[in-house]
């Protein structure tokens, strides 16, 4: 079928949960992007030449692929905000020189991928104090530097393209994610229980900091934007990390004062969490937060399954994502990726709501085909009316 609509059009119909003439297509927001190895494979593909420069995409950077999104025919393009001078752009295809950021995170390469190591705001908890906390040397979000250029670029994206507008998650993570590089996961976990005021002392700290860098973002770029990025992992492959309680009262109600700042600098932006793992116990108090899209939907973890979160919560959240990066992209057919994304729009997509993305990055272990498979799928099996076989 032809398409009718222009991207910007496509996306806004289905954030307000309208269905459009196809499902839209994402690819290059947070934890949805493309490791180094598979952007230089789609790139020789396509016959680009290379990037012209790198984006800060949370902790790391990537050749900024743009012009490989026009190829691969997604509906969103992404603005970054720009990483300070002390900060190194390696690339994990060549030498990577390990440093520390301004955070006190250690930045190396482990395998292959990026790590982030240290826990440099206290080692053991016997440590961390009110005082030491106010103390840190906490990064300035209003550094000119992460600015510079960001106006004319958004302007531009704007103006002069169709295509919806994410404003990429400025920080490396939001609170629970700060807090745990900060302290290790394990003492952070462990603060919860054991000191649960010391612990939202530092989540009022960290929203302080954080905050900061979405109101430095969105004082350029939040006019323009359909939609803004948060992240927090709060699940594992079986449930909750922590206590839902614990989010209840204490990260919740910080969620709720971001999302609302957010949406005064960027008045026609939807919030999207990037919330991996089996969070279903989580989601009725994230949409009284304020968060209109959740993303990357981990369907084969219990309590994921499409069919009943779109039953459940699709009159109130966005669903993007879906497609298994574990099994089926990386070891599937043609057939079987077609099959698989086709359950997943006729799971999600009805009456609008669905972005069709992968659960998690492109890695190295995704041949090409079977990333031109997952492509080609969404533009021949998304387009309005579905016919739903009832089998997804």
């Amino acid at each position: 079928m032809p398409e009718r609509l222009t991207s910007r059009e496509r996306v806004l119909l289905t954030l307000n949960h309208k269905e459009p003439d196809r499902v839209p297509i994402a690819l290059g927001g947070s934890a949805n992007h493309l490791s180094e190895q598979r952007y230089d494979v789609l790139r020789d593909h396509f016959g680009l030449p290379p990037a012209a420069r790198r984006t800060l995409v949370g902790f790391y950077t990537t050749p900024d692929y743009s012009s490989l999104l026009d190829c691969l025919g997604t509906d969103f393009r992404f603005i970054h905000l720009r990483p300070p001078a002390t900060y190194t752009a390696n690339s994990l295809s060549g030498d990577f020189q390990p440093f520390t950021d301004e955070w006190g995170l250690t930045h190396r390469r482990v395998g292959g991928y990026y790590d982030l190591a240290g826990a440099p705001l206290c080692q053991s908890l016997d440590d961390l104090t009110i005082q030491k906390i106010e103390a840190y040397p906490w990064p300035d979000p209003y550094d000119p530097a992460r600015v510079a250029g960001l106006k004319d670029e958004i302007e531009h994206l704007y103006y002069h393209t169709d295509y919806a507008l994410v404003a990429h998650r400025p920080v490396y993570g939001n609170m629970w994610e700060m807090s745990r590089w900060l302290l290790g996961m394990e003492n952070a976990l462990i603060l919860t229980r054991l000191d649960p005021a010391l612990f939202d002392a530092l989540l009022t700290k960290l929203c302080e900091v954080l905050d900061g860098f979405y109101d430095a973002f969105l004082d350029v770029v939040g006019p323009y934007v359909h939609v803004v990025e948060m992240a927090e992992d709060l699940g594992t492959n079986t449930g909750p990390m922590l206590s839902p309680k614990f989010y209840k009262q204490y990260m919740k109600p910080k969620h709720r004062q971001t999302i609302e700042r957010i949406k005064r600098k960027a008045p026609n932006a939807k919030v999207m969490l990037h919330c991996d793992g089996a969070v279903r116990r989580f989601i009725p108090d994230l949409i009284e937060a304020g968060f209109d899209i959740l993303n990357p939907i981990e369907a084969h973890l219990p309590g994921m399954e499409p069919d009943t979160l779109k039953r459940d919560f699709g009159r109130d959240l966005v669903f993007q994502g879906g497609v298994d990066v574990k099994e089926i992209l990386t070891k599937g057919s043609r057939a079987v990726i077609h099959a698989h994304v086709r359950q997943r729009i006729e799971a999600l997509g009805p009456g609008g709501g669905y972005i069709l993305a992968p659960t998690h990055n492109f890695g190295n272990d995704i041949p090409l085909e079977n990333m031109l498979a997952f492509f080609e799928a969404g533009h021949t099996q998304g387009f309005y009316p579905l016919e739903v076989s009832h089998a997804a």
